[in-house]
């Protein structure tokens, strides 16, 4: 299967980083993200967490948020690969709560230390663990953001030495409304180009 398009294409600059603590501890007393109009305090929650998605809608709800691995395998490395890239792992899994899709995220592995490979081909550890199984807090680049009829997304990295994980994260745009979980589900395309959206979020210092 061939990656999609938003890997198949230089990486875009960063939007805002935040530092590897992710700024939730130990962080100076002053902490400004400066996000573009048109999303709401929930929606602007979640497009800035750093790596605990999962929890946050669960505590939202107050209800199990579990994961459903669509795909995770390994994939042939290409010219626009890094020389120092050992492997390339493809994942893409749902996020649920009541059966219903909180959340579609697609991501591309990039692993460049042999120790990790290690871990993950010969012993086993998912490639959603790697993190949390070295005990390593990723650093966090917010890469861009935008809005479709019915979704919202993001696109960031997460990164520690030797793993560089490109990730696309999108959400129903009616996550929030009343009554939603118990709501019929809708119809809704989980395919998004980084580019496309009415709401994407420009590089200020492209501008």
């Amino acid at each position: 299967m061939s990656p999609p398009a938003m890997f198949d294409r230089s990486p875009s600059p960063p939007i805002i980083k935040i530092p590897g603590h992710f700024g939730d501890i130990m962080s100076k007393r002053e902490t400004t993200l400066n996000l573009p109009p048109g999303f709401t305090g929930f929606e602007r929650i979640l497009l800035t967490a750093n790596g605990n998605l999962q929890r946050l809608i669960s505590a939202y709800f107050n209800m199990t948020v579990s994961v459903t691995i669509l795909e995770n395998t390994q994939v042939p490395l290409d010219d626009k690969d890094d020389p120092s890239v050992i492997a390339r792992f493809q994942r893409e899994v749902n996020l649920l709560c009541n059966n219903k899709i909180v959340c579609n995220a697609k991501s591309q592995v990039r692993i460049k230390d042999q120790e990790v490979h290690d871990l993950v081909v010969k012993k086993g550890v998912g490639i959603g663990q790697i993190f949390r199984y070295l005990d390593r807090l990723p650093s966090f680049e917010l890469h861009g953001l935008g809005r479709t009829e019915k979704t919202f997304w993001r696109e960031y990295s997460l990164r520690i030495p030797g793993v560089d994980c490109r990730l696309l994260e999108v959400m129903p745009s009616s996550l929030f409304d009343d009554n939603w979980l118990e709501k019929e589900p809708e119809e809704i395309s989980w395919d998004v180009e980084p580019q496309e959206g009415t709401m994407t979020w420009v590089n200020p210092d492209q501008v």
